[in-house]
């Protein structure tokens, strides 16, 4: 199964594609390959063996508040959620504007979840996007009410295309 996470290191946001199938783990961060890992946890807490392209490492994961730390051949990062200090859902995308979600990446809309006058939660699915075989889902990143549905079943959508606009709540 595949999923996909997005992560803030610094002032970065990283993409990360997980899919578990067939007996095999790949990893793809943004739009590079995916690398198939193998990756077996130690018994010790927060320590993990990892396998890539045939060469073992080591990694160390302790938790940080609401991040992780992760340290991996003496390279230390803190991971955090993609704009969870702006209280935004991982799949809505930084940079929409307030009432729009955009598509954050090109794909099929193989599921419509709402309807004009559907009421929203913030981090509610509202749409599910395939690319490269993996389905993504689209977050709304605020309550709301929905005005218009722009994606339709079935059709390709680009990133940062127009897929739902609502009117959001009043802070």
């Amino acid at each position: 199964m595949a999923t996909r996470h997005r992560f803030q290191v610094g002032d970065n946001t990283y993409t990360v594609m997980l899919d578990e199938s067939g007996g095999r783990v790949t990893v793809a961060i943004d739009d590079a390959s995916p690398q198939e890992v193998d990756v077996t946890v130690s018994g010790i807490p927060g320590v993990f063996s990892i396998l890539r392209d045939g060469v073992p490492t080591r990694a160390y994961v302790v938790r940080e508040g609401r991040n992780l730390r992760v340290v991996v051949d003496g390279r230390s990062f803190v991971l955090g959620a993609a704009g969870a200090g702006r209280g935004r859902g991982a799949a809505g995308g930084a940079g929409d504007p307030p009432g729009k979600i955009l598509a954050p990446l090109a794909g099929v809309a193989v599921e419509i979840r709402v309807a004009v006058g559907d009421r929203i939660e913030a981090r509610q699915g509202v749409v599910v996007i395939e690319a490269m075989k993996m389905q993504n889902e689209v977050q709304a990143p605020h309550p709301g009410v929905v005005t218009a549905v722009h994606a339709q079943h079935g059709v390709r959508v680009e990133k940062g295309e127009l897929l739902v606009e609502y009117t959001p709540d009043e802070a």
